[in-house]
């Protein structure tokens, strides 16, 4: 697909090497694909099957099971719905309101530093990114910490970081 709307990309298949990769290539007549669905209990008769279209090897590995299907599409709708009634009824969950997020210039003179973090189960990890009013970067860094971290802290910590990244730049 990426193919069709880039010019110059290569659209073989980056595993086997086949000219023109399909989605059904890619599903099921890729060897990587094969050996993969093989080692998922995949029946052979579901791979070795020629297929013209991907609708059809959907229908053929879908046959017989509509109802479980609609059963389940049922229940997904159901449970969208009431979902909605509740927002209705309390404070929504998510904010409704959209913010857009856009790297704005520093006055004249002024340089801007932006850093994040994010943390996981015991390691946590920070960058931070300087830049000049024109939005030339002028450096920039990151890495982790091993620890235990709450978001605050690790807000925190990778706010320290981006001066320390500041002060070595002479900023």
């Amino acid at each position: 697909k990426i193919a069709t709307i880039r010019q110059g990309f290569d659209n073989g298949c980056p595993r086997c090497g086949v000219e023109t990769e399909t989605l059904l290539h890619a599903l099921k007549d890729c060897p990587t694909s094969r050996a993969v669905l093989s080692i998922g209990d995949w029946s052979s008769s579901f791979i070795s099957k020629n297929y013209n279209r991907c609708i059809d090897w959907n229908n053929y590995i879908f046959r017989g099971k509509e109802e479980e299907a609609k059963q389940k599409w049922e229940r997904a709708s159901n449970l969208q719905r009431e979902f909605r009634i509740c927002n209705m009824l309390k404070e929504p969950l998510l904010s409704q309101t959209k913010v857009e997020k856009k790297w704005k210039k520093p006055p004249k003179n002024f340089i801007k530093v932006n850093f994040d973090a994010t943390v996981g189960e015991n390691r946590c990890g920070y960058g931070t990114v300087i830049r000049n009013e024109d939005g030339f970067v002028l450096g920039g860094g990151g890495g982790f910490k091993e620890g235990r971290l709450s978001v605050e802290e690790a807000e925190c910590m990778a706010f320290e970081e981006s001066i320390k990244v500041a002060c070595s730049l002479h900023l």
